[in-house]
């Protein structure tokens, strides 16, 4: 059975560095970038392996080799988990990868834990740190804003703060992420993924699966819900997919 290589990671990169005539500008023109954003760090975690890796810029602006590596990570993974990743990390990846003239990911299914904790639940706030600590009892490191000016400035000792802080924040998300999963809309099949049966559970791969009875959609047709006995989320079928097949019943 062939397990699913699911990547956790994150991106953490430099401001922008501008000129601006004052304080508290509507907007600042991009001819007045002095020094624009890159890329300070990556990290990434296989789900259910050990070891959070990094890879880290040697000196601030020229993250090439960062790209790179992150790259040759991210093109054999099944599925990408990122929070606020489709809209920051994988478009602000994307731009480095145009930049550097290097071949784009394949389409690659992704989780974002941002947007799939909103169409499910109403938490005071969707923040990392937030629902981390909220859900699993621990947060993201707190670091200044003066970190990135620091790493800004060439000090290596900042990057390897940086580097320690971006690596919470990886765990912190692999964590909401199976906290999460039996509750998302959408999840790529785990189950076809480990070459089971479109019956197997989508969310973690179980074949342990109950009838919870018979389900009607909007527009009229019926389906049959069933629980996954592993992670406890529920999944609808075709009556059809599921007929002849050993499942336990539901009470």
């Amino acid at each position: 059975m062939r397990e699913p290589k699911i990547v956790v990671w994150d991106i953490e990169t430099t401001p922008i560095l501008a000129y601006s005539w004052d304080l508290y500008p509507e907007k600042i023109s991009h001819d007045s970038i002095v020094q624009d954003w890159s890329i300070i760090c990556g990290c990434w975690k296989i789900v259910g392996k050990d070891k959070v890796h990094s890879v880290a810029v040697k000196e601030v602006g020229n993250d090439l080799e960062v790209v790179m590596t992150l790259r040759s990570v991210l093109v054999d993974a099944d599925i990408l988990v990122h929070h606020n990743g489709n809209r920051f990390d994988l478009k602000k990846f994307n731009a480095r990868l145009i930049y550097h003239g290097l071949e784009p990911l394949p389409k690659i299914p992704t989780v974002d834990t941002l947007v799939e904790v909103k169409k499910v639940a109403a938490f005071s706030s969707n923040r990392l740190d937030y629902l981390s600590k909220f859900l699993i009892g621990k947060g993201k490191i707190h670091v200044e804003y003066s970190l990135w000016l620091d790493v800004m400035r060439g000090s290596k000792k900042a990057v390897k703060t940086m580097v320690a802080y971006n690596k919470v924040d990886v765990l912190r998300d692999e964590e909401l992420y199976l906290k999460l999963r039996p509750y998302m809309k959408n999840h790529p099949h785990i189950g076809v993924m480990q070459d089971k049966d479109r019956c197997s559970c989508n969310k973690c791969g179980s074949t342990k699966m109950k009838k919870n009875g018979i389900r009607v959609t909007a527009s009229g047709i019926k389906k049959q819900e069933m629980q996954c006995q592993g992670c406890g989320s529920y999944s609808s079928f075709a009556i059809t997919a599921v007929q002849g097949k050993k499942v336990q019943r539901g009470k």
